[in-house]
């Protein structure tokens, strides 16, 4: 008896042991789910900031990469037109210098006649001045011959200040050549210069590129090794919502914007003027082409997901614990169901135009207790 009996005590304390971890687990399991989950998504949303960090300065990048490279090209057409105006000069001046050596020689051999006529002419007069008188018939005659004399010493005269003017000019003409072939070339040492100086600006930008490139190669591997661990956390965080009902705190977290490639607000949260009544907006509008991905601005279940006949058309709203839900009105289509766990940053649906619309947006709110509060404060930085 005595041993039936402790074999009913200690039957019952095994029991009772099992029944305490049995009950024990879900709150456990859920709370290590939980911690995993909001690590996984806190890490993420790390890595995603570095990315997003990184892509920004690969743009400025590629955009100096760019400009670099538009210069180079601007300068070598520049030495190129250069290049062509120096030939076409220096053949100009070659031209010009072989026009003065020709007239250098015309005048130098005009000289030479010049100077033997005004000796023989100055022997004729002074030596035989009455031979010369004798030698004509008239009067007439020896005026003739006398202003023949003078008329080829003004003809030689005429032809020797011609060829000294049509030299000043040459020469003159040469000296303007060879000073724009001196700014010309003055002109293309700058640009060389220049084509170094961008060369070398090129050079380290490409190097400062390489080494992004490479940071970004990285940052989007752990981005997806992290999105992997996050996903597999979210899973499993799933499970145990679906086990014990629901969620039983907030998320937590950061918020973020829920159309990541557009920023712009056509419309904030307060008191607005529509039609010409006044009506307070309960989210922010925030305009995107159609069909535009919606993420969740955070984590959770959703608990609304069909059209909504007072306006919002299409709408999804995500519960996220705490008495926090976030809703997402006029999409064009829906990408869950209710019921769903959404992680982070899962595309929930797209943008469009349905119910009370006048163009494609996305309106946006966070709810905290039933009550709409202003949501850009919780997801501008993000």
């Amino acid at each position: 008896m005595k041993n039936k009996r402790e074999w009913l005590i200690i039957t019952a304390l095994v029991m009772a042991i099992v029944m305490v971890v049995t009950v024990g687990m879900p709150l456990s399991v859920a709370a290590n789910a939980r911690e995993d989950y909001e690590s996984a998504q806190e890490e993420l949303n790390r890595i995603e900031k570095e990315l997003s960090a990184i892509k920004d300065t690969k743009q400025k990048q590629q955009q100096e990469q760019k400009n670099a490279q538009t210069q180079i090209n601007l300068v070598k057409n520049q030495l190129s037109s250069l290049n062509t105006q120096i030939a076409e000069t220096s053949d100009a001046l070659a031209l010009k210098q072989a026009e003065l050596d020709d007239k250098k020689a015309d005048i130098k051999e005009t000289d030479e006649l010049f100077k033997s006529k005004l000796k023989a002419m100055y022997i004729r007069r002074n030596g035989n001045m009455v031979a010369t008188a004798l030698a004509v018939d008239t009067f007439s005659e020896m005026l003739t011959a006398v202003n023949t004399l003078t008329s080829i010493s003004q003809a030689d005269t005429a032809l020797l200040e011609k060829l000294n003017k049509e030299k000043k000019e040459i020469e003159e003409a040469e000296a303007e050549i060879e000073s724009k072939l001196e700014e010309l070339e003055a002109a293309k040492e700058l640009q060389q210069s220049k084509q170094s100086e961008y060369a070398s600006l090129l050079q380290k930008v490409n190097q400062q590129l390489s080494e992004t490139q490479a940071q970004e190669s990285a940052a989007q591997a752990a981005y997806a090794e992290a999105k992997a661990e996050r996903d597999a956390a979210a899973a499993e965080l799933e499970k145990e919502f679906a086990a014990s009902g629901g969620l039983d705190g907030f998320v937590g977290g950061d918020w973020k914007w829920p159309v990541p490639t557009n920023r712009y607000i056509s419309s904030y949260y307060g008191y607005r003027n529509i039609f010409g009544y006044k009506e307070f907006h309960t989210g922010i509008d925030i305009p995107a082409p159609e069909r535009t991905n919606i993420i969740a601005s955070n984590s959770g279940v959703v608990t609304t997901a069909k059209y909504a006949s007072s306006g919002y058309g299409n709408r999804i709203i995500i519960d996220h614990g705490g008495g926090y839900q976030t809703l997402y009105a006029h999409c064009y289509a829906l990408n869950v169901k209710v019921g769903d766990f959404v992680a982070q940053g899962d595309v929930i649906a797209f943008v469009g135009s349905t119910g009370l619309s006048t163009g494609n947006h996305l309106h946006f709110e966070i709810r905290q207790n039933g009550a709409t509060v202003n949501p850009y404060p919780y997801v501008k930085d993000n």
